[in-house]
């Protein structure tokens, strides 16, 4: 592994992480600041993601662009997904996740092969490619998953990281998310609105 001149005299060694952020821009920008960040450290990043959305990604800083690789996957065809759909901001109004989704997992044989040539220290993923960590760990790879929503959102998701694990949430209906959540210890009247819990219903049964 390549390390810079300034990296060798701290002692430091020059890391290659590996990017694989879900397909909505609100994902994906969010994982593009921080490869910007892991790159302004003088460590290697491979940001992956479909072809589409790498050429609507903004332009990177030029000091940052020989550290930043943008690597382009090729979405496979789902016939139930819009033409052209590879991000969320491409779906049709009123259409689900669940589709996009499928074509989403149909990236894991791809993703591996680019694990098993390029052999990253590190892989940082998103909530949605539920294969991939056992993919890494065979690999050797160390992982780590980053979310972008905040911890409130993730408290009306479930009472312990167990729970969220084991979907033992037994709500199973937008109506049902249209109360607080029974595990919340203190009193409250914050549910979500029907819109709201009808998209939460969304992304919970696509995964």
């Amino acid at each position: 592994m390549a390390t810079t001149e300034s990296d060798s005299l701290l002692g430091r060694k020059q890391l290659h992480v590996a990017m694989f952020p879900w397909l909505a821009f609100g994902h994906i920008l969010p994982y593009l600041e921080l490869s910007k960040f892991i790159a302004q450290n003088g460590h290697k990043v491979s940001f992956l993601s479909t072809t589409r959305n790498i050429q609507r990604l903004p332009t990177l800083p030029s000091h940052l662009s020989p550290l930043i690789n943008l690597v382009k996957l090729t979405l496979p065809h789902v016939q139930e997904l819009t033409q052209n759909a590879e991000a969320t901001m491409d779906l049709r109004t009123g259409e689900t996740h669940d589709h996009l989704k499928r074509a989403f997992d149909g990236l894991q044989p791809e993703v591996t092969r680019f694990l098993e040539e390029e052999s990253p220290d590190w892989i940082i993923y998103d909530f949605a490619p539920y294969w991939l960590p056992s993919v890494a760990a065979g690999l050797g790879i160390s992982r780590a998953h980053f979310s972008i929503v905040t911890p409130w959102f993730i408290a009306f998701l479930g009472a312990s990281t167990d729970d969220l694990i084991n979907g033992s949430d037994d709500r199973t209906t937008a109506e049902d998310l249209m109360a607080p959540p029974k595990w919340v210890p203190f009193p409250s009247k914050l549910c979500y609105r029907k819109h709201e819990a009808n998209l939460v219903m969304d992304l919970i049964v696509c995964l």
